[in-house]
């Protein structure tokens, strides 16, 4: 219940701070009765990620609607829920006289194909299955982390392999990537595991983890230098030099 209240009083503060004029000039007066509160929830058919909200309560009121990822206050609105699950799709209108509020539950099938067309996705993190990566220590030379110059896709200057992750206790790290219900992503070090979230821009081919880090990382927005079913090369970009990380997918051998 706590939780709950503190997510409710996180909604009005949101609500009100994106509150414009012409919203405050909308609020009907007295409060709208439960029963009063109508609206429709539809899913697209053969899209079920597709969600069209629909307010369909009469009179003057600021209408707010609340789901997994976002919010709205458009009196209609089409969302995308990308993830496959069950969803509380929650409904409020505000007045004058305080909000009145109604919920409806819904079911997504399957993650969304569209919204993950990009083979990367699958590359990185193989569905909600998930996909575990590892420093790629065997690789021939043994040459996995470092830097060199801003183009480079391993490292030319400072190079390091197992030794050096051995010494800094990082050499069994491990970072796990999947899409079962939200982009989430699992940090392992000595045996601990840490939940966080993660950002790929398929487009500019960038990587951003939320509430956690890569092994050895410097909490940035990393380059994608390389992306396979079995390797993936991360890079902090300089300006003329990069910071490198190489991995492989867990299991594999070179």
């Amino acid at each position: 219940m706590k939780k709950f209240i503190t997510l409710s009083l996180l909604a009005l503060s949101a609500m009100l701070v994106s509150c414009t004029k012409e919203d405050e000039e909308s609020l009907g007066g007295p409060s709208i009765a439960k029963s009063d509160v109508k609206f429709s929830v539809t899913q697209e058919q053969g899209h079920d990620n597709i969600v069209m909200l629909n307010s369909l309560t009469q009179g003057g009121y600021i209408p707010y609607w609340e789901f997994t990822g976002g919010f709205s206050k458009k009196k209609q609105d089409t969302i995308n829920l990308p993830f496959a699950g069950n969803y509380t799709i929650r409904y409020t209108i505000y007045t004058q006289g305080g909000p009145t509020s109604d919920s409806t539950k819904i079911s997504v099938s399957e993650n969304d194909p569209e919204y993950f067309a990009s083979p990367m996705w699958n590359l990185l993190a193989n569905a909600q299955d998930g996909k575990t990566w590892v420093w790629a220590s065997d690789i021939p030379g043994g040459i996995c982390y470092g830097n060199g110059s801003g183009g480079a896709t391993a490292p030319e200057w400072w190079q390091n392999g197992i030794a050096y992750l051995t010494s800094e206790k990082v050499a069994a790290d491990e970072m796990t990537f999947d899409l079962k219900g939200a982009k989430n992503y699992t940090f392992t070090h000595a045996g601990v595991s840490q939940k966080a979230i993660f950002e790929l821009d398929t487009l500019n081919k960038t990587l951003k983890i939320t509430g956690s880090d890569i092994s050895l990382g410097n909490k940035v927005t990393y380059v994608v230098v390389k992306l396979t079913a079995d390797e993936l090369t991360l890079a902090q970009q300089g300006d003329g030099w990069r910071n490198i990380w190489m991995y492989k997918r867990k299991g594999f051998n070179y």
